[in-house]
């Protein structure tokens, strides 16, 4: 059992991850924005975050760099349906290079998502 922070904007898409995630025994919270994501990792720390990529106020790009640079042994997964002109790839691509240690295209398979989670919960977070 981990504790999985879930950031994303699209309100049934965090609903229905987090139910996989809570129905796979971990306990989960979830926010709408990375800004009330840092708030959260401020107060309470997490085995694992899950963000999108694109959101308003502050993409996920800017998460990522924003976390690890405070909280550098943070675990990451990234997850991308495209956006603003880019390709999930190409989002996923970048957010790699910013430190995310798993990477998950939306939409997504359940069984997907639980291997990328059992991946970033055993992956060393250097």
């Amino acid at each position: 059992m981990a504790r999985i922070l879930i950031i994303d904007d699209d309100e049934p898409f965090r609903i229905h991850l987090g139910t996989l995630l809570r129905n796979a025994g971990h306990v989960v919270l979830e926010v709408d924005c990375a800004l009330h994501a840092l708030d959260k990792i401020a107060l309470d720390p997490f085995d694992l975050l899950m963000t999108d990529i694109f959101m308003p106020q502050m993409d996920g790009f800017e998460l990522l760099s924003t976390l690890l640079r405070r909280h550098p042994r943070i675990r990451v997964i990234a997850m991308s349906g495209g956006g603003t002109g880019m390709t999930p790839n190409l989002a996923l691509n970048v957010a790699k290079k910013l430190g995310a240690i798993e990477l998950i295209s939306k939409p997504f398979q359940p069984g997907e998502v639980i291997r990328a989670v059992d991946r970033a919960l055993q992956a060393d977070p250097t």
